[in-house]
C-alpha cells in the first residue's frame, strides 16, 4: 500500500484525528477520489466563469459521507474564490424566508427598494424572475456562487421547485451559479415530486460503502499522518468489522487511538481486541436507533426476515427482495399487495437498510450494513429463518 504521509512519532497529537460525528470532515476522505475529481472539475469551471451546465446531487444512506463531501466541496470552492452559501433544509422555512436570507441586505437598503434620492437608486428587482432569482443574481454578479443545501430530501416541495428553477434561469442568463444538494436515497424521489425534470441532467453521485482497500486507507492514512501505524492483520480485522461503512471506520479509528499508549508501537490485534468494547458500545447505540426507526414504521419484523434472506446470498435481485418482503408481510397478516411491498422497500432503502448496487451490468440489492441486519434479526427473535421464543 502507498504511504501518503511521512512523519515521525514526535508529531503524534494528543487528540484523536478521527471524527465519528455527523457531518464532520474526516482527516482523510477515503474512497471518494472519483467523486472529488468530478466536484473539482465542476468547481474549476465555476471559478473560471465557464458554463457549468449541471448541478451536483449527492445521495445515499446516512453515515456514508455525503455531508463530509459537501463540506470538502465548500472548502475547495472558497479556496478557488467561489462564494458559498450553505443551509440545512430544516432552516429553510419558505420561499420568502429563503429569498430574505439570500438577499442579506440591511433594513435601510431594503427600505430604499425602488426609491431614488439625490441621484442614488437601489434596485432590488433586476431580473424579473422573482426574489430568489434576484437575490442569487446579485451575489453571482460579484463572484461565482455555490449554493449548498444539506438534508435536501426534507426540503419543502415548493421551495425546492422555486430554487431549481431559479438556478436554471440564472444559468440561461450566463450567471456563474451552481447548486449542491445532499440527502438520503429519498432525495431522487423528492426531486421528481418537484416537477423540475431538468435536475436529472445534474451530476449525480451515489455515496455507498467503501471497498476493502478504501476502508483500510480511512484508518491507515490518518494514523500514518500522525506518526502511528497499524499492523496488516489488525487493519484487516478492523475493516472486516466495519463492513466498509465510513461512520464505523471513524468510530474504530477513534477507539484504537484512545486505546494506544505507546505511539512507537503499531496497533496490533491485541489492541483491536482491547478497543472493541468501546467501539461496540457506540455501535450498539446506533443499532438501537435504527431498530427503533424500523419499529416505528412497523417494519422491524420485515427487516428481520430480510436479514434471513440475505444470510445465504449477499446480493439479491429486486424481484427476489420484493418476494421476501411480501412473504414477511403475509406472515404478519398484513397486506402484501404490490403497493405495500413497494412502500416497505422504499422505507428500507431510505434508512440505508438495503442499498442498490450494479454487478455484471445488473441491478441488485444488498445489505446496507450486514451486522445491522444480524442485530435486527436477533432482536426480532429470528435465527436461521425460524422464530425463537
Amino acid at each position: 500500500m502507498r504511504r501518503a504521509f511521512e512523519r515521525g512519532p514526535a508529531s503524534v497529537k494528543k487528540w484523536s484525528p478521527f471524527v465519528p460525528s455527523p457531518g464532520q470532515l474526516p482527516p482523510f476522505l477515503a474512497g471518494r477520489g472519483r467523486e472529488q475529481e468530478r466536484v473539482r472539475e465542476l468547481l474549476d469551471r465555476l471559478a473560471d466563469r465557464e458554463q457549468v451546465g449541471n448541478d451536483l446531487i449527492l445521495y445515499g444512506p446516512r453515515g456514508n459521507g455525503k455531508t463530509a463531501l459537501m463540506e470538502w466541496a465548500l472548502r475547495k470552492a472558497r479556496a478557488r474564490g467561489v462564494g458559498t452559501l450553505e443551509f440545512s433544509s430544516e432552516e429553510v422555512e419558505s420561499k420568502e424566508w429563503l429569498a430574505q436570507r439570500l438577499s442579506a441586505l440591511p433594513p435601510w437598503i431594503r427600505l430604499l427598494s425602488g426609491v431614488s434620492a439625490l441621484g442614488f437608486g437601489v434596485r432590488l428587482r433586476e431580473s424579473g424572475g422573482g426574489p430568489i432569482v434576484d437575490a442569487l443574481a446579485r451575489k453571482a454578479r460579484k463572484r461565482p456562487l455555490l449554493l449548498a443545501i444539506d438534508e435536501a430530501h426534507t426540503l419543502a416541495i415548493d421551495v425546492g421547485r422555486a430554487l431549481l428553477h431559479a438556478v436554471q434561469r440564472l444559468r440561461r442568463m450566463q450567471f456563474p451559479v451552481m447548486l449542491l444538494l445532499a440527502g438520503t436515497p429519498d432525495l431522487r424521489r423528492h426531486l421528481h415530486a418537484m416537477g423540475a425534470t431538468f435536475w436529472e441532467r445534474s451530476e449525480i453521485l451515489r455515496m455507498g460503502l467503501l471497498n476493502l482497500e478504501e476502508a483500510g486507507d480511512a484508518i491507515r492514512i490518518p494514523m500514518e499522518a500522525e506518526g502511528r501505524s497499524i499492523s496488516a492483520d489488525a487493519l484487516t480485522q478492523v475493516v472486516a468489522e466495519s463492513h466498509g461503512y465510513p461512520y464505523f471506520l471513524q468510530l474504530w479509528g477513534q477507539s484504537l487511538w484512545n486505546q494506544m499508549q505507546d505511539p512507537a508501537r503499531p496497533v496490533s490485534l491485541d489492541a483491536v481486541d482491547d478497543a472493541r468494547s468501546s467501539f461496540e458500545a457506540t455501535r450498539d447505540e446506533f443499532y438501537l436507533e435504527r431498530y427503533d426507526e424500523l419499529a416505528e414504521l412497523e417494519l422491524a419484523y420485515v427487516a428481520g426476515r430480510l436479514s434471513v434472506g440475505f444470510a445465504e446470498i449477499n446480493r439479491r435481485t429486486r424481484p427476489e427482495v420484493n418476494e421476501l418482503i411480501g412473504l414477511a408481510l403475509e406472515r404478519q397478516g398484513r397486506a402484501s399487495d404490490r403497493q405495500s411491498v413497494k412502500t416497505a422497500l422504499e422505507h428500507l432503502r431510505h434508512l440505508g437498510y438495503i442499498w442498490p448496487v450494479s454487478y455484471q451490468s445488473r441491478y441488485y440489492l444488498q445489505p446496507g450494513i450486514p451486522s445491522l441486519m444480524r442485530f435486527v434479526a436477533k432482536t426480532e427473535g429470528l435465527d436461521g429463518g425460524t422464530e425463537t421464543s
